[in-house]
């Protein structure tokens, strides 16, 4: 029998609050309301709350005492979660779901306890790529204590979603800010996570582009129980979306967020040579299966052969890292960036038809293909999670 024992690095010890009484509609760099600037500070700026904090209201005896049930709220929710990760990027369709599902799936076959909490609420991608086609027909429910209960695909996997509270898979959420940070605080503070498993050794937290109400909402309401492990940075190679994702390490900076490592994804796309298209360049037309007629017959060999391809002219090129993850040297692309903001490079994700196909099933491609170089790479992804973010796991008989 396994047990694991549940441990909490990024947490402070004991009842300390800090931060606690910041508002979720704040802006990004909050002095927090109790400070001497409150309200009065460059960085509060066009906050929604600008003049409550400069007249005090925030330091209200029943202010504070609100402030203080709600980090307790989310301490209690997250009190068996050993670690809080996001994955993250300024750009959209760069695969932060697939990211997030495939490092729940890789983890998951490796023996730990993992949720994947979905705060995309706009667009929920996450529980598709976790459950299949079953998704469509789960619904969340409340345990005997009132505690939302997660859907689970395999005994050691959970998800919520807000994808799993709509009467239509197709109905467009259209929120404003207040009622999306409303539903991240219910799914902070009134999820039971405990399952089979007592509990999860890791809650990856995808989220939606850029840095808006869903990523500052989820960092304050986190960081006010101290409860934020690091962050998974996810990006294509190409400049347009770097330029997005050095936004987002700089919301990591000033949020306090540890980036854990960023994740070039697509830049390359690595299929089989049987399932290539090949075009005759003076007509135009498909001579697909006389190409590989001809290879069946005369090199049969070839055809289980991996073919990789760059999709970017900037994808970024092979290089050494240290033991940190950390690379030296004057490199453009992902890698240079992760030079630039001086966190490590986790690697390369191929785009691999079969990946696609994997998350479109909801199944764990680090078992569909175990030995393709995306399996490795997943697999690579979550070793150094792992040993990043160490759970005690005891083995008892």
């Amino acid at each position: 029998m396994e047990t694991k024992n549940k441990t909490s690095e990024t947490q402070t010890p004991g009842n300390a609050i800090t931060h606690s009484d910041t508002p979720t509609n704040a802006n990004a760099e909050c002095v927090g309301p109790s400070s001497e600037s409150a309200g009065k500070a460059s960085s509060c700026e066009g906050c929604p709350n600008q003049a409550a904090c400069g007249s005090a209201a925030f330091n209200s005896p029943e202010a504070t005492a609100k402030a203080n049930a709600e980090v307790q709220a989310i301490r209690s929710c997250l009190a068996n979660v050993s670690h809080v990760v996001l994955v993250l990027s300024g750009k959209g369709g760069v695969g932060k779901s697939t990211i997030a599902a495939q490092l729940c799936h890789t983890l998951a076959t490796q023996g730990y306890a993992v949720g994947l909490l979905d705060v995309d609420l706009c667009g929920p991608s996450a529980p598709r790529m976790v459950l299949g086609d079953d998704c469509v027909a789960q619904t969340i429910h409340k345990s005997g204590s009132g505690a939302w209960t997660p859907v689970y695909s395999v005994h050691n996997v959970a998800v919520m979603s807000i994808s799993f509270m709509l009467q239509d898979s197709n109905q467009a959420v259209v929120w404003r800010g207040p009622r999306k940070n409303s539903l991240i605080e219910q799914f902070l503070t009134q999820v039971d996570w405990t399952g089979e498993t007592d509990g999860l050794d890791y809650l990856i937290v995808d989220t939606p582009p850029g840095t808006s109400d869903e990523h500052i909402s989820t960092v304050q309401y986190l960081q006010k129980a101290n409860a934020v492990s690091g962050a998974v940075v996810v990006t294509t190679p190409e400049e347009v979306s770097l330029a997005d994702v050095r936004k987002e390490l700089n919301f990591c900076q000033k949020t306090k967020v540890p980036v854990l490592g960023i994740v070039e994804n697509m830049g390359q796309l690595q299929t089989t040579i049987s399932k290539l298209k090949f075009t005759d360049p003076t007509t135009g037309q498909d001579c697909s299966e006389q190409i590989l007629a001809v290879l069946r017959e005369k090199c049969p060999e070839v055809l289980s052969c991996d073919v990789t391809s760059e999709l970017f002219a900037s994808a970024s090129p092979p290089v050494e890292t240290t033991a940190d993850g950390l690379i030296g040297g004057a490199i453009g692309g992902a890698v240079g960036m992760a030079q630039a903001y001086q966190v490590p490079f986790w690697g390369r994700l191929p785009l691999d038809p079969d990946l696609l196909l994997a998350c479109e099933q909801g199944r764990p491609f680090v078992q569909v293909k175990p030995n393709s170089v995306a399996s490795q790479a997943l697999k690579d992804f979550s070793q150094k999670l792992v040993s990043r973010l160490p759970v005690d796991m005891e083995m008892q008989s």
